[in-house]
Parts: structure tokens; C-alpha cells; sequence
């Protein structure tokens, strides 16, 4: 049964690409339509359907949503003081724009969830990278790639914990693997996307008169962009499940670094502060932040349903019992063995849309599994879980928001995008644990 409502959300996926190639459908009515058919596939009630997908669209929009705003309000403030414009100048004498976007997505990637530091970095992007197709490309699969492998990205702390994994072997054989993933995804960005730049209009300003503070502008989104950064970094590390931040109000303290509202705040008033270039009216109804909620709010209904579906998906079971049902189909021997970690975390992932939730599920079904694949030892277990943060890498696609925030920043239609970010995740995935099988071969 649940095999067939996995080969309905396929079908459901590759009828939504048609919908909206070449925009004959706006995104977000087709993730709706898209829930409403997975719905009727199943056979389950309207009221189901409607409940689930209001609660997705409801947490994500609170989540990812408030954090996408941050992202365009420092944008529009960036263009306005001429610091987009001022680092595209200074890009263009750069003989490679992509490995300081690579650099910046694998340290993001560490973030608590790839979609918030996407959302903070492409300020920073539009300068560095031109804008350009290849650049949201480049850091969308450099953040994915950090998010999977690294420490302390949730998703490996999870990893490790639940499977009790060694954690100084996992940065030790995590972060080669993440590099290799992210020297793929340029090389893939490179065969896929366009560098050419989408030039900033620096015309643009307040009351019709061109801002001018480029070069402190720019050095203040620099640092501002960096800080949010440190704070989504900082806010993982309350996810650790001992002492000293296993508990306890220091615990709630750091979470609340990287909160949604937080960076808001921290974003627009730190890079106000630096840039030391306030516009009466900046902040008001034709300001920077009219221009803001009006270019991001299309994104944010995008974002919001894209949570609702996955939401549909998640609570039928389908991804758990699709994942139960292929480990009778996995190979379960030497180092072969850890593909059924990597692909339990990658059924989970591709068919609910959440890295976190992927890894934490496919990390609890291989604690009874261990032992029958010969992992159970400081080595297996280690990479064991590395290989359930590969595959919860492993797909990126409509049911996720990071998906949306890529697509639209690469400027992308929902297929070209299934083609670019989702293939490129695929394939990254299949070289991490392609090198998790090496080692395990070598180390024995």
C-alpha cells in the first residue's frame, strides 16, 4: 500500500513540473493542487488533507518565512547603499566567483537548516556571484553538502547521538567528504547554470536620488552576513544533547540566537548601523521594506505550501513504511552495507522535504540494524551516520523550502530547477557514501 503512495507522489511531482513549466502554473497553486492530489490518490478525507496542509504552511512560514524576509530586507538595504553594486564591481576582476560562494555555503551549511543560511547568504551572493543562475547553484549545493557531513550541523548531531558515533572520527572523515561534494557541485554548477551577472540598478533609491556608501556598505553586509551566520551556527550547538547545553536556560539561550525573529532584528539593524546610511522613510511604506514584502511575498506563499505538502506526505507514514519496506532490498554485507543507511535517509528526505527529520528517522531504524550489517563497531557506527547525513541530503525537491529559495534566486522554473538542484543533490549524495564505502574498505 505504501508503496503505492510513494509511486503517487512521484506521479503527482512529475505532473506538477508539467503544470508549471514555463509558467502555466503559478508554483503555489500547483503545491496545492499538488497536496489535494496526492490526498485523492491515497483515498484519505478532505478534512485530512486540509488540516495537515494548514499546519505545514502555518510552521513554515513561521520558520523559514521570517527568515526569508530578513534576507530581502537586506538586500533591498545592500542596493540601496550601493553594496551590491560595489562587490559585482569588485567580482568581475576575480578570475572564479564560485569558491568563495563554495567556502561561505559548506560553513553556512553547519547552520541549523540550509534554507535560513541560504536565505542570509544571498545578499551576500547577488554581490559576490553576479546574481547570477550559477552562483545560487554553487552556494545552494555547498550549503547542502555542509549541512549533511559537518559538525555541528543538527542534522550530524543527531546522527551521532541516536547511533553513537565517534565524533572526532566523523569531522575527520566528514569534512573530506563534504569537499569532495562541494568541488561536485561546482563542477556540476559549471555544466548546468549560466554565470552570466544580473546587474544591480543602482539608479534605485529612496526619493529618486542614488545612494551612495558602496564601499562601507559593503563591508558592513560582508560582516552583518557573517554574524547571522555565526548565530545559525551557534544556535546547532544547542542541539547537542549533553552537558553543558543539554539543558537548562543556557540551552534555551542559544537556541533562541538563531531564531527567526532574532535574525530579523540582528540583520536589518546591524547592517543599518554599519552601513551608517539611514534614508528617512527607508523603513516605511515606498522604503526599503515596501520593496522587500513586495518582491519576497510570492516567495513566501511558495515556501508556506511547499511546508504544507510535505506536511500531507509526512503524516500518511508513507516515507517511514517506504523506508522499512527497501531495507529487505539493500545489499547487507562489507562495505556495501552502508548504503541502507544512506538510502533510508534518502527515501525519508526525498518524499517528506526535511533534512532533520529524515536523519533522526533513518538514524532510529539503524540502531536495531547495526549489528546484522557489521557496523556495530566505533567505525561502523561512525559511518553509519555519516551516511544518513548523506542521504538526508538526498533529494532536495517541491516538498522543501530550501528547494523554492534556490529556484527563485537562481531564477529557475520549478523543472529546470528539479533538474539543477535536485540532480546536483543526488549526485553529491552518491559520492559521499561512495567515499563512506572506501574508507570502510581501506579501514576495514
Amino acid at each position: 500500500m505504501y508503496l503505492t503512495y510513494a509511486a503517487i507522489f512521484v506521479a503527482v511531482v512529475a505532473v506538477f513540473a508539467l503544470l508549471t513549466a514555463r509558467g502555466r502554473v503559478h508554483a503555489f497553486l500547483a503545491l496545492v493542487a499538488a497536496a489535494f492530489a496526492f490526498n485523492w490518490g491515497i483515498g484519505w478525507s478532505l478534512g485530512y488533507v486540509v488540516k495537515s496542509f494548514g499546519t505545514g504552511f502555518s510552521q513554515s512560514l513561521a520558520a523559514l518565512g521570517l527568515v526569508v524576509v530578513a534576507g530581502a530586507l537586506m538586500a533591498e538595504i545592500a542596493d540601496g547603499t550601493g553594496a551590491t553594486a560595489r562587490l559585482q564591481q569588485m567580482a568581475r576582476g576575480w578570475r572564479r566567483r564560485s569558491p568563495p560562494l563554495a567556502l561561505l555555503g559548506l560553513i553556512g551549511g553547519m547552520g541549523s537548516t540550509p534554507g535560513a543560511a541560504f536565505a542570509v547568504l544571498d545578499p551576500l551572493r547577488r554581490g559576490i556571484g553576479g546574481d547570477s543562475p550559477r552562483s545560487a547553484l554553487v552556494l545552494g549545493l555547498s550549503l547542502s553538502a555542509g549541512h549533511g557531513l559537518l559538525i555541528p550541523a543538527p542534522v550530524m548531531l543527531a546522527n551521532l547521538t541516536i547511533l553513537r558515533g565517534d565524533w572526532l572520527l566523523a569531522a575527520f572523515i566528514g569534512l573530506p567528504a563534504a569537499i569532495l561534494c562541494v568541488l561536485l557541485g561546482m563542477f556540476f554548477a559549471r555544466l548546468a547554470a549560466t554565470d552570466a551577472p544580473r546587474p544591480v540598478d543602482t539608479a534605485e533609491s529612496i526619493g529618486g536620488e542614488t545612494l551612495h556608501a558602496p564601499r562601507r556598505g559593503a563591508l558592513a553586509l560582508l560582516v552583518t552576513s557573517l554574524v547571522l551566520i555565526a548565530l545559525l551556527i551557534v544556535q546547532s550547538l544547542g542541539d547537542i544533547a549533553s552537558e553543558p547545553f543539554g539543558g537548562g536556560n543556557d540551552r534555551l539561550f542559544i537556541l533562541a540566537l538563531g531564531s527567526p525573529m532574532l535574525l530579523v532584528a540582528v540583520g536589518v539593524g546591524l547592517l543599518l548601523l554599519l552601513s551608517w546610511n539611514w534614508e528617512p522613510g527607508g523603513l516605511g511604506e515606498e522604503g526599503w521594506a515596501a520593496r522587500a514584502f513586495a518582491r519576497v511575498a510570492p516567495l513566501l506563499l511558495i515556501v508556506g505550501a511547499a511546508g504544507g505538502l510535505a506536511k500531507v506526505v509526512q503524516d500518511t507514514g508513507t516515507a517511514e513504511m517506504v523506508a522499512e519496506t527497501a531495507i529487505d532490498l539493500l545489499p547487507a554485507h562489507g562495505a556495501l552495507a552502508l548504503l541502507v543507511p544512506f538510502a533510508l535517509a534518502a527515501i525519508v528526505k526525498t518524499l517528506q522535504g526535511s533534512s532533520l527529520v529524515a536523519a533522526i528517522t533513518a538514524a532510529g531504524m539503524m540502531m536495531e540494524l547495526l549489528a546484522p550489517l557489521g557496523l556495530d563497531d566505533p567505525t561502523g557506527r561512525t559511518l553509519a551516520a555519516l551516511a544518513v547525513g548523506a542521504g538526508a541530503m538526498t533529494v532536495s525537491q517541491i516538498n522543501d523550502g530550501f528547494f523554492w529559495l534556490v529556484a527563485r534566486a537562481g531564477g529557475f522554473t520549478p523543472p529546470a530547477a528539479l533538474a539543477r538542484l535536485s540532480v546536483g543533490t543526488a549526485l553529491q549524495g552518491a559520492l559521499a557514501v561512495a567515499v563512506l564505502m572506501l574508507f570502510r574498505l581501506i579501514a576495514g
